[in-house]
């Protein structure tokens, strides 16, 4: 029991504040239910280390005599949308970790969680702006093309047991992805009441018509691929899926080509994408309409953050101008003020 202990943080009673009883129970009790899952699964491990935090999960490194393994603990998502991405990733031979075990009953302790394999190397957001970091980007875009040829089994996500809502529609997942991502206030600190009505106009618009729901990553960018590298770059995964996996795959290219990332990325996440399959014309006319839906929500959620959020929130308002004709085509006519009126119409 030695070796896990260490694992068991003290919550001290002001930071009790800022987290839910689930995340306090189990960062309080992290080296305990470890054991408690290593003995479950007859592993013996020489060391146990903690990996990472995340914002939904606690990553547990296990390091056995001849590799290492990761346990992912999450203390309040039922990690029904991981297992079912990872799952299908790995059934396609894209770069992924390849889950060994899952308890998603949360009976043996209280959350779910799943023992899989041990991805070396760093995010593509740690690579220097360079070569590097473009090798790295070319390959996600390949990897992401391939991973929405993927159908999926609807919209959002699936439950533990794998079925998914039959009745949501990939609209009312991105007004979900909205409400997480850009929770009043934070929208109307960011932006003003214009700017707001041009997103419910667009939320409502056929610009984000489209036929069949794949898989998606749902909160893609450099921090999503987890690269080795030497003279070269590779792709070892792609890591850290969203809340919602099933969608329109170009929310993810939307969410790549963000300004909040470097150029030399978005580029060549793009040539990369584009290399494997041309961007239809149907996926041209959702681009823009989606990037602007991930940048507006982006810069709040970075504003949220205290992170930099003005070249985020200076991208969405110039998508906003270019999209006014679109917009008014589409007789989007909830949108008030002479900035969006086009002459004419």
């Amino acid at each position: 029991m030695k070796i896990y202990t260490h694992l068991n943080h003290y919550i001290s009673p002001s930071s009790e504040e800022g987290l839910s009883e689930a995340w306090c129970r189990s960062l309080g009790r992290l080296g305990d239910y470890t054991a408690i899952i290593v003995r479950s699964l007859n592993l013996r491990p020489i060391a146990v280390s903690l990996q990472a935090q995340t914002a939904e999960h606690i990553l547990v490194r296990l390091s056995m005599p001849n590799e290492h393994l990761i346990l992912r603990v999450a203390p309040e998502d039922d990690l029904s949308a991981y297992v079912y991405m990872m799952r299908a990733m790995s059934g396609h031979n894209l770069p992924s970790p390849k889950i060994i075990q899952r308890d998603l009953s949360r009976s043996l302790v209280p959350f779910a969680f799943t023992l899989e394999s041990y991805v070396p190397g760093v995010t593509a957001d740690q690579l220097p702006d360079g070569p590097l970091l473009r090798g790295a980007a070319r390959q996600a875009g390949r990897a992401l093309r391939r991973m929405h040829r993927i159908p999926a089994g609807g919209a959002g996500r699936p439950t533990t047991s794998g079925r998914w809502p039959q009745q949501q529609s990939w609209r009312s997942v991105l007004r979900q992805i909205g409400r997480r991502m850009a929770a009043p206030p934070s929208d109307a600190l960011v932006f003003g009441e214009p700017e707001r009505a041009v997103i419910a106009a667009v939320l409502d618009s056929p610009l984000l018509d489209f036929q069949q729901s794949v898989l998606i990553h749902g909160s893609f960018g450099p921090h999503s691929a987890r690269c080795t590298t030497g003279e070269n770059v590779h792709l070892e995964a792609i890591i850290d899926p969203g809340t919602y996996v099933g969608g329109d795959g170009i929310y993810d290219l939307a969410c790549g080509l963000s300004a909040a990332y470097p150029a030399a990325w978005r580029e060549s996440l793009l040539d990369g994408y584009q290399s494997v399959a041309p961007l239809t014309p149907d996926e041209q006319r959702r681009l823009p309409a989606l990037r602007l839906l991930a940048s507006y929500w982006g810069a709040c959620r970075r504003y949220i953050r205290a992170e930099p959020h003005e070249e985020v929130r200076a991208e969405a308002m110039r998508m906003i101008d270019e999209l006014a004709h679109e917009i008014a085509d589409c007789r989007l006519d909830k949108v008030s003020g002479a900035r969006f009126q086009v002459p004419g119409l």
